[in-house]
């Protein structure tokens, strides 16, 4: 048996065969495939950010929705407290059902505005993200905002990522939310000696020109739990502490933050008349 010459005669049939074999789409098939990936991009860029947009408005607007009902059950003047505290319950459960996927998604502070009564039911949720103020009351002064400024060493306009709270040298620097050590850094510029905390819904702190670094990468943090001390590290003209809240990697206004919690919890230990407001 000559397996040398099948081998070659095979080969020969296959090489003719791949030759009458197209080699591609086609015009036909090629214009087809084109016009479906332009419809695709067409639809992605018409309707794909208003898509991804329209579900956090509505959540925002149903958020809104329970919040005022949820003020008028508080200031309900009815007689059967057992239909006001199910109806209380009702609204807290479905605001709860939206409430993580809400936090996470939201882009600013100003979305959490329409939180505030359910807060109050809620307190403990104000532990896990930026919530309070890094420092002492009367320890500080914000001494830059957040937004375009003048730098205080190039003198150039910049936008300043964050706030800059004056304070004196050494004065504590407490976790302004529940959350995990993401970085320490040592730098002789820019944030100089800096911590990053990672919180729940997406969100990150900055703790800038630090003195003293009081945690590991790594550790698990409190809220108000003491983290480093002020000082005038890195780029920096004084003592004072650079602050920046991250919303799902991009920075936002803190200034929102700083009362957050002070605000609810002043609230719900508002001493009520003893007549309630009537005579």
């Amino acid at each position: 048996m000559n397996y040398f010459g099948i081998t070659t005669f095979w080969r020969k049939k296959n090489l003719t065969a791949d030759r009458k074999r197209p080699t591609g789409l086609g015009k036909k098939n090629l214009a087809y495939l084109l016009f479906l990936i332009l419809i695709s991009l067409f639809y992605a860029l018409r309707y794909g950010t208003s898509v991804s947009g329209e579900p956090l408005l509505d959540t925002k607007v149903a958020m809104e929705g329970y919040g005022e009902s949820l003020r008028m059950n508080m200031g309900s003047v009815l007689p059967d407290t057992i239909v006001i505290n199910k109806e209380r319950e009702q609204l807290l459960t479905a605001i709860e059902e939206r409430i993580v996927t809400y936090l996470y998604r939201i882009p600013d502070y100003s979305y959490i505005n329409s939180l505030k009564t359910y807060l109050r039911f809620r307190p403990k949720l104000l532990e896990q993200f930026p919530s309070a103020v890094p420092l002492e009351k009367g320890d500080y002064f914000v001494s830059s905002s957040y937004g375009i400024r003048s730098h205080p060493i190039s003198g150039k306009s910049k936008k300043h990522f964050g706030i800059d709270m004056a304070a004196p040298l050494g004065k504590p620097v407490y976790a302004s939310a529940s959350g995990t050590v993401l970085d320490i850094v040592h730098s002789k510029n820019g944030y100089g000696m800096h911590i990053i905390i990672k919180h729940r819904f997406g969100f990150r702190t900055l703790y800038g020109h630090l003195s003293k670094i009081l945690v590991s990468k790594g550790q698990s943090v409190e809220q108000h739990e003491l983290i480093g001390t002020v000082g005038s590290t890195g780029s920096s003209t004084g003592y004072h502490l650079h602050y920046e809240i991250l919303k799902n990697e991009i920075q936002v206004d803190p200034m929102l933050s700083l009362n957050l919690k002070k605000t609810i919890y002043t609230h719900l230990i508002e001493p009520k008349p003893e007549n309630d407001g009537r005579k």
